[in-house]
């Protein structure tokens, strides 16, 4: 089977918010329902089960995943992001194809299983800058409602590195049309609140 592998560092132009359950039972629910495996749920949760005594009664914030190394993005975050890239630019001028995120679910994948943090220098990062706290406002059956909720924040500088591997095909899911889903971070990036600019990024390949 013919297998394309580019290495990829994202260079963040924004801080970035930590997107994962703090709430023990819904972090353990959340994560292990994006895990492809069996043993990959077992790996989530135990990744849930080290933050359980941290954030035990912080069940309005959101946080990063972080083991012993540090703070990291599970490949799901990557890959989830060049599907929703696709499913945005799949009928823009210069890629024009149709149910691309689907074709880039079956044809993509990212290693490593954990993306790590780092500072410019190499660094993994070990944790949070400040907490982030801001107004989610919601329209109900009984008018509108406003809730505070709150984000682990990682400020800048911000870099990753990971693998896209391509398998072949002949749908049009190439690294030329990937490349244009990854310029996509200049204006939508990775994380919390990603609408609102945060975890935007660009990107390069690097050998």
């Amino acid at each position: 089977m013919l297998i394309e592998r580019i290495d990829v560092k994202l260079n963040f132009l924004s801080p970035i918010l930590g997107s994962l359950p703090a709430d023990p039972a819904l972090l353990t629910k959340f994560i292990a329902s994006k895990a492809p495996s069996p043993w990959q749920e077992t790996e989530e949760e135990d990744v849930a089960k080290d933050r359980e005594e941290e954030f035990d009664k912080e069940r309005g914030l959101t946080v990063f995943a972080c083991d012993d190394q540090g703070m990291f993005l599970y490949d799901y975050h990557v890959k989830g992001f060049i599907k929703e890239a696709g499913n945005v630019l799949k009928d823009t001028e210069g890629i024009k194809i149709k149910n691309l995120r689907s074709k880039i679910d079956n044809y993509l994948f990212v290693q490593p299983r954990r993306i790590y943090l780092c500072r410019e220098d190499g660094s993994i990062i070990q944790e949070e800058d400040e907490i982030f706290e801001r107004p989610l406002r919601a329209q109900t059956m009984r008018g509108p409602r406003v809730s505070l909720v709150a984000s682990e924040r990682i400020n800048l500088p911000i870099t990753c590195q990971f693998t896209i591997e391509i398998l072949g095909n002949e749908k049009d899911v190439n690294w030329k049309v990937v490349q244009k889903l990854l310029d996509y971070g200049k204006f939508k990036g990775l994380g919390q609140w990603r609408n609102g600019g945060w975890g935007r990024f660009e990107w390069e390949q690097v050998s």
